[in-house]
Parts: structure tokens; C-alpha cells; sequence
């Protein structure tokens, strides 16, 4: 008969005692997952079973634009008095506008074209503003046209004191403040020249109006809706 020594028996006791606290390996990374969970309000998946806190959408209502004179990329003159505002009262409705286009030195009794860009970008003055905003890929028109830049803007009358004022009117009805036509954040740049609205013939009627150079611009920002 095989015999074991007391020394052997002893030895067999001693770890049939410990070996229960390893037989189940621990996972780790679960067990603090769900001290983690326990501590901050979660499930015992931790922070995946949480709900993340979202702002509720709130649209823009309002936005203004102050125009400056720029010779190259170096703002001309002093503090201009030349202030856009546009208005959308609800998120899928009209843009109104009202302003006054003061100190420009614009020339009297005449029209000049004015629309927004595709760039908020006056690093380079009005040049790096870019192309009329044109999301819908049209030819340039009258804010009334079927077919229109949703930055066409025509023309504003400059009095015999060569400063304009524009009524709180909607000029073009594709404008907005919000969603993909929204015009935040662009430029609105006013011409040296009178839109011809793309009726002219000329090579860049159908592009600008041939409105002739940049005068004046400035980036169109959101203010609070008070």
C-alpha cells in the first residue's frame, strides 16, 4: 500500500484551504466598472449607461454686420457707422433687414450692389471673402428671380448725402439666419459699382452682376435674442 508521510498530509491540507479564494479567476476591469457605476450614479456599466446632457436647439434670431473700408488687408478710416441687422423671427422664416450705410463715401444719388459672400474671411480684405454665397450652385440675379444666389442682395439707393438707409424689409427669401442656408459667420460686402442684376450681358453678369469692385465688408455674427 502506498503511504504518505506526515509531512505530505499536512502539506495536501494546508492548500485544499487556500485553493477555494483562486479557483474563479477576478475580472478587474468589471469589478470597477461597477464600483464605478455605484459611485457616480450609473448603471453597473459605468459611465456607458449614463445619458450625456444636450442643450436644447436654440435658433438664431438675430445678427448684425459692421462695415469697414479695406485697402488690401488694412481696415481704411476711422470707426465706421455703417451697421446691417438681420431679423428671423422663426427658424424656417423670412430675413428682414434694416441699416444705415454711413462714412463709406459712397457716391450720391446712386445705386450699388451689396451681397453676402461665402467667407468670413477678411485676411486679405474683402478679396478672401470668395464668391457670392451660392449653396445652390445659380446664376447671380435679382433677389427676386427664380433664379438667385441666396447671397443676392441687388441694390441699395445712396442719397445726395452719399450715406443709404435700408427699412426694415425682406430682401431675398432664401436667406436665413439657420440651417444650411444659413448666412452666419459670411461677409457681407458692398460694391464700387451698380448690380445689373444679371440682365447686363456682360462676362460676369451672370457671376457678380458686374457690380464692379469690393468697397467695403464685414463678418455677419450672431447677437442675443433679447
Amino acid at each position: 500500500m502506498f503511504k504518505l508521510s506526515a509531512f505530505t498530509l499536512l502539506a495536501l491540507a494546508a492548500s485544499s484551504l487556500v485553493a477555494p479564494a483562486f479557483s474563479t479567476p477576478i475580472d478587474v476591469e468589471a469589478r470597477d466598472s461597477h464600483h464605478y457605476g455605484q459611485h457616480h450614479g450609473g448603471s453597473q456599466h459605468g459611465h456607458h449607461g449614463s445619458t450625456p446632457n444636450t442643450a436644447p436647439h436654440k435658433p438664431v434670431r438675430r445678427a448684425n454686420v459692421v462695415l469697414r473700408m479695406f485697402d488690401g488687408a488694412e481696415i481704411q478710416g476711422g470707426a465706421s457707422s455703417a451697421v446691417v441687422y438681420f431679423t428671423q423671427e422663426w427658424e424656417h422664416g423670412p430675413v428682414s433687414i434694416k441699416g444705415e450705410i454711413i462714412g463709406l463715401e459712397l457716391e450720391p444719388n446712386t445705386e450699388r450692389g451689396w451681397h453676402v459672400h461665402e467667407f468670413g474671411d477678411l485676411a486679405n480684405g474683402c478679396t478672401s471673402a470668395g464668391l457670392h454665397w451660392n449653396p445652390q450652385g445659380q446664376n447671380h440675379g435679382a433677389p427676386w428671380d427664380h433664379e438667385r444666389h441666396v447671397g443676392d442682395l441687388g441694390n441699395f439707393w445712396v442719397n445726395e448725402s452719399g450715406d443709404a438707409y435700408i427699412d426694415n424689409q425682406v430682401i431675398n427669401d432664401r436667406m436665413s439666419l439657420n440651417g444650411p442656408n444659413s448666412i452666419i459667420g459670411r461677409a457681407l460686402v458692398v460694391h464700387m459699382g451698380t448690380d445689373d442684376l444679371g440682365k447686363g450681358g456682360k462676362p460676369d453678369s451672370l457671376t457678380v452682376g458686374a457690380s464692379g469692385g469690393r468697397l467695403a465688408c464685414g463678418i455677419i455674427g450672431a447677437i442675443a435674442d433679447y
